[in-house]
């Protein structure tokens, strides 16, 4: 079994009750690892636009394979997060599932109306479906264990952390207290919670299934002094044409925080340009990622510090739960490199008033060398309008 690939074991668990016992008992003894697919939407070339279908573009095969039925009962569900195989998604009626898009097997979550300001005005449902909840992480695969935990960065105008402990009784979302008003990210590491603040601040969580009230044991602050030495790295992006956004990963047991910058109107030679100097360009010029930047945590000095290579790992960042994964151990990863999706949920169904009408949203995919600070597509849409927008998954057969 170790010799299969991913697809050759899905085949192998689906011959008869026994190879599925196998396979299943290898599984859960060897974890066997593969690089994450991108899950993208159903063929747009399908004559019947199948939105139950999904499609999943494999870097180790360098195939793109179709599998229908993927959303048979929540075929027109938002997803907010993805983490150990499984997506986090928001139904039709802005309630919180898990589904696993290679088992289908789906996980009610309790109802978010709990939580601190969310909305409760029946017209609201569609802003809580798409825009309410930032981006969902696990504790742990639901395949394994199911007394898992998962935490949302939530909020409308300023973002907070809240969470939920499937498996209790009573189970339902509650609240975190940080003391920060916005928050960019959130990873689970080694069974606590690193929570990222707009400011460099690092939040740090435990004790969230042995207790009823999870404790932080970190408040991390970012040092005046430090932030002068951080922000001259992005002081040449002027707000007025780029924008940044900023991910949490842990990478050879070091915690790194990585800066995406983002030109707001990029044209056709790459250059980011004003929005006032859009109508020479006929209104047309999508925002595109351009760079990354990355620090490492230094927990003794209390400050970042940039790094200049991932030493033998790639990242991959998005709406997931940002990864890095060894490219020695997968050679269809590119080393030194950062997979990136895009999650600016906000401008998915903008229009741009283009001359097809299609808008853009959801295309900001790609591959960035932090070594020769190239940025190369990885899978070419046809249009730049991409609706669902991708996600990175790592395939979990159960």
């Amino acid at each position: 079994m170790k010799n299969l690939s991913f697809l050759d074991m899905l085949r192998f668990k689906s011959v008869c009750s026994s190879w599925n016992q196998a396979m299943k008992c290898y599984y859960a003894t060897s974890f066997p690892q593969t690089s994450p697919w991108l899950m993208l939407p159903s063929d747009q070339e399908n004559v019947h636009n199948d939105i139950r279908t999904r499609c999943f573009y494999s870097l180790k095969e360098d195939e793109v394979y179709t599998v229908k039925n993927v959303l048979q009962e929540c075929h027109d569900d938002w997803c907010v997060g993805s983490s150990h195989g499984w997506l986090v998604i928001m139904d039709n009626n802005a309630v919180p599932h898990l589904l696993n898009p290679v088992s289908r097997r789906r996980i009610q979550l309790p109802k978010i109306w709990s939580l601190q300001n969310c909305p409760s005005n029946p017209d609201s449902i569609e802003q809580l479906r798409m825009t309410f909840i930032c981006k969902a992480v696990l504790s742990s695969d639901p395949s394994c264990n199911g007394n898992f935990v998962v935490v949302i960065i939530y909020g409308v105008l300023s973002s907070k952390l809240g969470f939920c402990k499937y498996g209790e009784e009573g189970s339902r979302w509650r609240g975190l207290e940080g003391v920060h008003g916005e928050y960019c990210d959130v990873i689970f590491h080694k069974e606590k919670l690193y929570a990222l603040a707009g400011d460099g601040s690092v939040e740090v969580w435990r004790d969230f299934n042995n207790s009823s009230t999870p404790i932080k044991t970190m408040n991390l602050h970012q040092p005046y002094s430090e932030l002068e030495n951080v922000n001259h790295i992005i002081k040449d992006f002027s707000k007025d044409k780029y924008s940044t956004q900023t991910y949490l990963v842990e990478s050879l047991g070091e915690i790194l925080s990585v800066g995406r910058v983002i030109g707001n109107f990029v044209n056709h030679e790459g250059t980011a340009i004003l929005e006032g100097d859009l109508d020479e360009y006929g209104y047309f010029c999508p925002y595109r990622t351009l760079q990354f930047y990355v620090l490492k945590l230094n927990f003794t000095a209390n400050k970042w510090e940039k790094i200049e290579s991932l030493r033998g790992r790639a990242l991959f960042l998005g709406g997931n739960q940002s990864m890095s994964v060894s490219t020695p151990d997968f050679l269809e990863c590119e080393e030194n490199s950062i997979y990136f999706t895009d999650d600016r949920w906000d401008e998915i169904n903008f229009n741009a008033g283009s001359v097809d009408d299609n808008g853009y949203g959801g295309h900001d995919v790609g591959i960035y060398n932090i070594g020769n600070k190239v940025v190369k597509p990885i899978y070419q849409f046809e249009k730049w309008r991409v609706d669902p927008p991708p996600f990175w998954i790592v395939p979990n057969p159960w």
